[in-house]
Order: C-alpha cells, then sequence, then structure tokens
C-alpha cells in the first residue's frame, strides 16, 4: 500500500488498501486506526482534495472503525 501524506498536525499518512476496501490512516504519534468499508471511488476522492484532512473527518464520520493498532 502507498502511503499518501496528509499535511496534517494530527495525521500523518493514509493508505489504502482496495482488497479489502481499507483505509489506514497513520498519526503522528505512531498510532494507527483502520477505517472499514470505504470505497475505492471515496479513496479517489480524498487523492483530489485540496484540503485532505477535512476530507478524511468526512469519509470516517459515518464508517465503522476497527480497533486502533499501535505499531
Amino acid at each position: 500500500m502507498k502511503l499518501l501524506p496528509i499535511g496534517s498536525k494530527q495525521i500523518a499518512f493514509v493508505s489504502y488498501d482496495d482488497q479489502s476496501s481499507q483505509m489506514h490512516i497513520q498519526y503522528h504519534t505512531g498510532q494507527t486506526l483502520t477505517c472499514s468499508g470505504i470505497k475505492p471511488e471515496q479513496y479517489q476522492l480524498l487523492l483530489q482534495s485540496p484540503n485532505r484532512y477535512d476530507m478524511i473527518m468526512k469519509l470516517t464520520y459515518e464508517q465503522s472503525f476497527l480497533p486502533p493498532r499501535i505499531q
């Protein structure tokens, strides 16, 4: 999975697994949050967004979350 830099104070990178439809959010603290149910077209909107942090918040607002994984 390719890491996409976000450029926010909280989130360092996101990555997307199209096989499982999961987006992985990596925080500057080192923690990773896995969001399930993200469609490929939704992730494409994130790639094209001028404000990626706001788009992440919008995409994850109504999604179900798996417990955070510390890496």
